[in-house]
Formats: structure tokens, C-alpha cells, sequence
């Protein structure tokens, strides 16, 4: 019976998807446990979702509408209370969610030719997944055991299947140019990979889209930001309320290392000690840091400065407008500055950041 509901579904479906008339599209919603709860239909502009209709399911059923757009839009249908949401490509059509709210990661969705296109990519992509994640079982089981060959072999498999399921991803990129899918792919991916290596996924692209715009853009802003370009400028406020404008700052130093962290990232707390270090070592011949925090709690951000005992400038970026224009996707991250605002190093860690500064102050 449900394979002959589902077939009806379908039907209705493609018949409606017919009406080359159609001003708009539905999306269906029928979900076991699901009534009385609220589901949102989101559409995603720039990249950040926007609710554009709203519906309580009742009966285990619910309709929602919206306007045709852009095919190539990405949408999202949203349960109220629950964690994530769970995307679509509509192609314009009408959209039929069909599975039991409460193991939504089961839902059936029954969307567009890009959204199966999507689908069958992810399906091959996650066999690589759950070979990584039953490794890793493995690996834990061998490090309560002590089993340092056992773990050594382990990582080295381990190592060869994200290698295996990176080439897989490029292999797919380069093969399917012409689709959007591929882009909207590559653009949520594109910090993992190096300037180079991306730009040359891209110029392999046959087919303009909105997804290609948002890894140009992101190209450009990239660029900006390589070694030898200038300062990108910021006004940021102190704890003690006072404005730091960092085009004021940078000709007062030799060098001015913009430092991003916060106070729940782990790897920036135990680097807080090295850079403490290299400002103490350096400071007196010219080495200055801004310390840049993305948290969102001030109280917590207070403490952690306290606790780290950091002795240079610390703003906090409350509006994370500074962390956009740098394109801080990981922390920590920072960039050196010389005394004429022009970078001369990026991404210093450890025993890198004492170096380049033992290498350009000594």
C-alpha cells in the first residue's frame, strides 16, 4: 500500500509540474508523529535561510507555497524545535516530504532532478564516511588498549580514504562542469582547498550560476588576502570601551600580528602561551599584536583574557563584520603585517610565528 501512495504522489507531482504556467510551487509535507507541529519552509538568499511560509500539520499533513524563483535556489524545510533543518533543490517544481518526523534524517524527499542529482552524489560520497567513522571506532579501541602499532596502521588507512574520498570529489567536479549542483558542491567546500587548486576546479566550469558567483567572490576576497596585499582596515572596541582603528596601530610597529581566537576554542587557548612568548621575546623591537575575539559571550571572552594573562590589545568582533572580510572560516587564524601595512605572513603557529619574527626583527 505505501509503495502505491507514493507512486500516487509522484503522479500528482509530475502532473502538477506540467502547469508551465504556474506562478508558484508546493511543497507537501506528509509526516507520521508530525501533528500540530510547525514546519517552516526556508529559501536560501546569500547564502543565509529566510522563512517564507509557515504551516501546522494537522492529519499528518501540511501544504506550503512558494513563489517561483531562481531554479537554481536552494531551499529548506524546517521542523519547529528541532536541530537543522533539511534542504532541497525545487527546480521550480512541486516538492512532496514524505516519512515519520521524528527520524528525519529517513525522510523521503520526492523533489526536482538537481535534488536527485545532489542525492546520488551524497550517496557516494558517504560510503566514504561510514568507513571513516567505523575506523575511527577502531582507533579509540586501540588507544584504551595502548596499541601504538595498531594505531600507527590504523591512521595510515584512515589517511588514505579521506585522500580517496577527496579525489573522488574532484574527480566528480571535473566531470560534471556544466551543473549547477557541481558549483553549489564546490562553493560549500572551497575553504578546504588552496587558491590554486580551486581556481583550477573552476575554470574547468561550463555554465554560469549563483553558486559560480559565490566562489568568485570568494576567489576575490581570497586574493586580497595573500601574502604581499595590504591591510584590510577595521575600528574595533577594547574591553575598556576604547576604539582601536588598526590603520592607526600598524605604523607604530615593525610588525602587527592580527591574532583571531576565542576563549571556547581549545587549539587557541593552548596557543595563547606561544604567542605570549613571541610578544615577550619581540615586543621590545617592534612586535605588537591585536588580539581579535569572535566570541559571543563578553563575559566569557573577559575571563579567558584574564586566565591567559595576555598582556597586548584585545577587541572583540561583536557583528563578526572584521571575521567576514578576512574570511575566518577556522581559528585561530592571524596575518603580520609590516610597518607599511603590507602582509608578510599568514597562518603563523607554534615554532612558525618565533621564526619569521626571529627572521624579520634580528
Amino acid at each position: 500500500m505505501k509503495k502505491n501512495i507514493l507512486f500516487l504522489l509522484a503522479l500528482a507531482l509530475g502532473l502538477t509540474a506540467c502547469k508551465e504556467d504556474a506562478k508558484s510551487f508546493k511543497v507537501n509535507v506528509s509526516m507520521t508523529n508530525g501533528n500540530n507541529k510547525t514546519v517552516y519552509l526556508q529559501k536560501y538568499v546569500d547564502n543565509e535561510p529566510i522563512i517564507i511560509d509557515s504551516a501546522v500539520i494537522a492529519n499528518e499533513t501540511a501544504t506550503l507555497t512558494a513563489p517561483n524563483d531562481n531554479p537554481q535556489l536552494l531551499y529548506a524545510l524546517k521542523v519547529k524545535g528541532m536541530r537543522g533543518s533539511m534542504p532541497f533543490f525545487a527546480d521550480n517544481k512541486d516538492v512532496t516530504f514524505v516519512g515519520d518526523i521524528n527520524n528525519p534524517q529517513a525522510v523521503a524527499i520526492m523533489a526536482s532532478e538537481s535534488q536527485a542529482e545532489l542525492d546520488a552524489y551524497n550517496e557516494q560520497l558517504d560510503q566514504f564516511d561510514l568507513q571513516i567513522r567505523d575506523l575511527y571506532a577502531v582507533m579509540q579501541q586501540a588507544f584504551a588498549d595502548n596499541d601504538t602499532i595498531l594505531m600507527d596502521s590504523l591512521n595510515k588507512v584512515g589517511t588514505a580514504l579521506m585522500e580517496e574520498q577527496d579525489s573522488f570529489r574532484d574527480d566528480y567536479i571535473k566531470a560534471h562542469p556544466e551543473s549547477f549542483v557541481t558549483h553549489y558542491i564546490l562553493d560549500g567546500v572551497k575553504q578546504d582547498y588552496p587558491l590554486d587548486q580551486l581556481k583550477d576546479l573552476m575554470a574547468g566550469f561550463t555554465t554560469e550560476s549563483i553558486y559560480r558567483d559565490h566562489l568568485n567572490d570568494y576567489v576575490a576576497k581570497q586574493e586580497r588576502l595573500e601574502v604581499g596585499q595590504p591591510f584590510i582596515d577595521f575600528t574595533l572596541q577594547t574591553i575598556d570601551g576604547e576604539n582601536v582603528t588598526l590603520s592607526e596601530r600598524i605604523g607604530q610597529n615593525k610588525l602587527t600580528l592580527v591574532d583571531f581566537w576565542a576563549s571556547w576554542c581549545g587549539p587557541c587557548r593552548k596557543e595563547n602561551p606561544v604567542v605570549k612568548a613571541a610578544y615577550e621575546q619581540f615586543h621590545e623591537l617592534g612586535f605588537d599584536v591585536i588580539g581579535i575575539s569572535v566570541d559571543n559571550d563578553e563575559a566569557a571572552w573577559l575571563k579567558a583574557v584574564e586566565e591567559d594573562q595576555l598582556p597586548w590589545t584585545q577587541v572583540r568582533d561583536v557583528d563578526n563584520t572584521v571575521s567576514e572580510n578576512y574570511l575566518i572560516y577556522y581559528i585561530p587564524s592571524n596575518f603580520l603585517f609590516d610597518q607599511n601595512g603590507t602582509m608578510v605572513a599568514k597562518g603563523l603557529r607554534g615554532e612558525d610565528l618565533t621564526a619569521k619574527l626571529g627572521e624579520l626583527l634580528q
